[in-house]
């Protein structure tokens, strides 16, 4: 049996798990806030009645109880009604969240993997959870650390945390929400990224224009139809040099990588989009004619599934053109500062608004960690049984998944 990379990714956690439409992303998201509403009202109401009626006591006039902070503004110590995020206020927070991470994974000297690595975990994890509930500014760093470790970048904990100037950057601080991160990430680790497929589509395409192209038809003709190509859609028909055409596949394969580190990487683009269908995406708004051209090659135009591959590429295209960033590459550079300066006056209202609306059971994932700890100890030193239960039952479901995958493992004894 011949697998193809599309059946390999269709068996990939990525596509069962983490595969959507935009009409169930949207419900999941909608879910999400109002779950998260709720729960912080709640919490909110109950803390507030526990503070009324110990007004007097030191702990709680001084502020610390909840991890709160002293003299912190937060939802409990206000007497306003708690005003909590929109389902797109979210989103933007988050959002802006995925761009900083992309300035630390930078600034951490990371391989770009990594970077990209930690943003699918920030999106992943922010579908099935609030800001309300967990600040992306604390679960960030953790997930940066567990995409360290996942794409094989070996670093120590200490290392990562030496890289925070802020003293409230511990290694306490930077563990203490990695297990809960794996459960809302389900525990798929695996991410699919386009850029292997951007750089065999580039090799390909300079094989086409050296006249080597070793796939269905001649390579001669076809070289011969690549040197003919038009500068632009619709255009008329150039006459290119194997040098021109090289260095035109280069720099659109150069327009397309930044097109996905960037808007690509910050959008819904992987969770509504194969692999294929986002590196063929930027690479259509990087150079259309050859991107056409290409894959042309791999389904003829007659295939009844060309013009389906298409308007799927177009959408994608599209969706990742929408994107601030995108947008502001094209842009004069006042109107890309004006446009930068509201963003981020926006951002920062944000920001302000989820301070008063956090869960405040949620505030000291530190201290919360180390609750559920001791929690989870009996004093013999063993799990409770519940607890140990469900683990063997989460145990024994990914071993079924595996089962499923690559067979039941072998007798021993043949």
């Amino acid at each position: 049996m011949k697998l193809t990379e599309d059946d390999l990714y269709r068996n990939s956690t990525q596509f069962r798990n983490w595969s959507f439409t935009s009409q169930q992303l949207a419900a999941q998201r909608l879910t999400t806030n109002i779950q998260a509403t709720e729960r912080v009202k709640a919490n909110v109401a109950r803390q507030r009645a526990h503070r009324a009626q110990h007004v007097e006591s030191d702990s709680i006039s001084s502020g610390v109880e909840n991890g709160s902070g002293a003299n912190t503004p937060n939802a409990v110590a206000s007497d306003r009604e708690v005003d909590c995020l929109t389902v797109d206020e979210e989103l933007k927070i988050v959002d802006d969240f995925c761009e900083r991470a992309i300035k630390l994974g930078e600034h951490c000297r990371f391989p770009f993997e990594v970077t990209a690595t930690c943003i699918q975990y920030l999106r992943r994890f922010y579908l099935y959870n609030s800001p309300m509930t967990y600040h992306v500014h604390n679960i960030s760093r953790t997930v940066m650390f567990l995409a360290t470790k996942v794409e094989v970048h070996n670093l120590k904990v200490d290392e990562f945390a030496a890289f925070f100037t802020s003293a409230s950057v511990t290694t306490e601080s930077i563990l203490a929400p990695e297990y809960m991160v794996m459960q809302g990430l389900r525990y798929n680790l695996d991410v699919r990224h386009p850029f292997r497929g951007l750089a065999g589509g580039r090799m390909e395409m300079l094989e086409c224009a050296g006249g080597r192209y070793e796939g269905p038809g001649s390579g001669d003709d076809i070289q011969a139809q690549m040197l003919q190509l038009p500068k632009k859609k619709n255009g008329p028909a150039a006459n290119w040099t194997v040098e021109n055409m090289e260095n035109r596949i280069n720099n659109a394969s150069f327009f397309a990588s930044k097109t996905l580190k960037e808007a690509a990487l910050l959008t819904d683009a992987y969770f509504l989009y194969t692999p294929s269908h986002i590196w063929l995406a930027a690479h259509l708004l990087a150079d259309e004619p050859l991107t056409l051209f290409y894959i042309g090659l791999k389904i003829p135009t007659s295939s009844p599934i060309y013009d389906k591959l298409l308007s799927t590429i177009h959408s994608c295209a599209k969706l990742i053109s929408s994107h601030r960033l995108y947008i502001n590459a094209t842009l004069p550079k006042e109107e890309k500062t004006a446009r930068e300066a509201n963003h981020q006056a926006e951002i920062k209202r944000l920001i302000g608004k989820l301070k008063m609306c956090r869960d405040p059971d949620k505030i000291d994932l530190v201290k919360l960690n180390q609750a559920q700890k001791r929690d989870a100890m009996q004093g013999d030193g063993g799990l409770e049984q519940g607890k140990a239960k469900r683990r063997k039952l989460e145990r024994e479901s990914y071993e079924k998944e595996a089962d499923a995958f690559w067979g039941p493992e072998l007798p021993k004894n043949g």
